[in-house]
């Protein structure tokens, strides 16, 4: 096959009789590799035979030959690598921007599996605080409750002491004013014991006397 036979876009059905030949040489390690590049999962090397002095230019696919040339002429077969190597960069441009696409794709979708994993958390946060603000809630309405309740109670018995100081203050006053004298015009006499009606003394009547 010449080297100027034009270097096809897809692997062919089956390999050429020259193809292989050169992985039978490959295999008998009969063959010298010289240059290979590797651009994503395209590559193109170059191979020499001492035995022959000929040169072998070949284009794989995930190690499959798409292309084998073979030529005498040193210049020509790096001519012709060089071709192929920079036809593998044309080549694996498309699988290297989706190997780059699907990275990004997968990052981006971790990122969205943690965001929402976090957000959900948050969530359950949110909700267990304010199920204790509402128990919070709930238990200060009843202390307010009960401190009102208290509060009223304090006040009343402040109320009845209150009165009740009153009354006895009342009472100490009448009692340090003594009994007035009206009360003790309607005492009993003090030389008759009380209970008992005074023995009325014989009235000693006076007979005058005539004299001469």
């Amino acid at each position: 096959m010449s080297a100027r036979q034009a270097v096809p876009s897809t692997a062919p059905a089956e390999a050429p009789v020259l193809t292989q030949h050169v992985l039978q040489l490959i295999k008998e390690h009969r063959l010298v590799e010289l240059r290979t590049i590797y651009n994503g999962p395209f590559a193109a090397a170059m191979f020499f035979n001492p035995s022959t002095l000929n040169y072998t230019v070949v284009l794989l696919k995930n190690h499959d030959f798409w292309w084998v040339g073979q030529t005498a002429d040193g210049h020509k077969a790096e001519m012709l690598y060089t071709k192929l190597a920079t036809q593998t960069i044309r080549l694996s441009a498309p699988d290297i921007a989706k190997i780059q696409l699907d990275a990004r794709i997968a990052v981006a979708r971790s990122s969205l599996l943690a965001q929402q994993k976090r957000e959900a958390e948050l969530e359950q946060q949110i909700s267990a605080q304010q199920k204790i603000m509402q128990a919070g809630t709930a238990a200060q309405s009843q202390l307010l409750s009960e401190a009102q309740a208290l509060n009223s109670r304090r006040q009343e018995l402040q109320r009845q002491l209150d009165q009740t100081n009153a009354a006895i203050a009342g009472l100490q006053s009448k009692a340090q004013e003594g009994p007035s004298l009206g009360d003790l015009q309607t005492l009993p006499s003090a030389s008759a014991p009380v209970g008992t009606t005074p023995q009325q003394k014989p009235r000693i009547q006076m007979r005058a006397t005539a004299h001469p």
